[in-house]
């Protein structure tokens, strides 16, 4: 996506996998925006956006390690621990099962219908279908997990259609509406951004994903416990809890270190944990 210089083949919004959906969707109201104008409006809302969450220092950060985790009825269920390394694209996602899987995409040389990578399971190397099946879920979890962290420093990606929506801004924010060309794995979604007029920062979000009914109310979340990533180019700003109705997603256990064991992205024994 052509703003934050992150490819194109990112162009896609999480994808609430399936085991999710029902879960961070429920009990949550959010209605739906009014006409949307003014698109120079919203371009400039987006740039103040992207400069309060620190789109040069991002440009320039070596690596991203965090956790994606769903909170609620006093629970937290990890998902994936994930790591990233912005120079090469190697992206290591290390699973919380019982066969110790970890994946290893290379998303720079990826695209949604053609996956490559590495999967180990138990310290041994999956080969044919279910390394195909598992590799694809990595990919996903990949699109997924850096939306929801990264999606202020992504409004001017390749194919995101940016508005103002009027109707909805009031004093304490901007609101803009993103839709999608023809672009990633499901360009139907819809997102309502609350951007804060005094700090820049996203404050809230509401989306209407496509496997969602047309009519639906969108559902919204508050983003919240942000954190400062020292990177060579400045901080970075990002949030680690996005609550909704008694739910939260988490993108937590947030850092950016500066170097990465030299078997970061090649080793199959789980070393996220540590």
């Amino acid at each position: 996506m052509s703003g934050i210089q992150i490819s194109a083949r990112n162009t896609v919004r999480p994808l609430l996998l399936a085991s999710l959906i029902l879960l961070v969707t429920a009990g949550l109201a959010m209605p739906a925006s009014a006409q949307d104008t003014d698109p120079s409006k919203a371009d400039t809302i987006a740039q103040r956006m992207v400069e309060a969450h620190g789109l040069d220092a991002w440009e320039t950060l070596p690596y991203l390690r965090f956790d994606f985790a769903v909170e609620g009825g006093g629970q937290t269920q990890l998902v994936a621990r994930n790591l990233w390394n912005r120079q090469t694209g190697a992206y290591r996602i290390e699973l919380p099962d019982t066969a110790q899987t970890v994946i290893i995409v290379q998303t720079d040389a990826s695209s949604p219908g053609s996956v490559t990578g590495t999967v180990y399971q138990g310290g041994e190397e999956v080969s044919g279908e279910e390394k195909a099946s598992l590799l694809q879920t990595g990919y996903q979890r990949f699109i997924n997990d850096t939306y929801w962290l990264l999606a202020p420093l992504k409004v001017f990606d390749e194919g995101v259609n940016r508005s103002y929506v009027a109707d909805s801004s009031q004093a304490g924010h901007d609101v803009i509406h993103l839709t999608f060309g023809d672009v990633g794995l499901t360009p139907d979604d819809e997102y309502w951004l609350y951007v804060n007029k005094e700090t820049g920062l996203l404050d809230r979000w509401a989306f209407r994903l496509q496997s969602m009914a047309a009519d639906a109310t969108p559902a919204a979340f508050d983003w919240t416990g942000y954190v400062a990533l020292s990177a060579p180019g400045g901080e970075v700003r990002l949030a680690e809890r996005h609550e909704g109705r008694q739910r939260a997603i988490l993108t937590n256990e947030l850092r950016a270190p500066t170097d990465v064991p030299d078997d970061a992205f090649t080793s199959p024994t789980p070393m996220l944990s540590e």
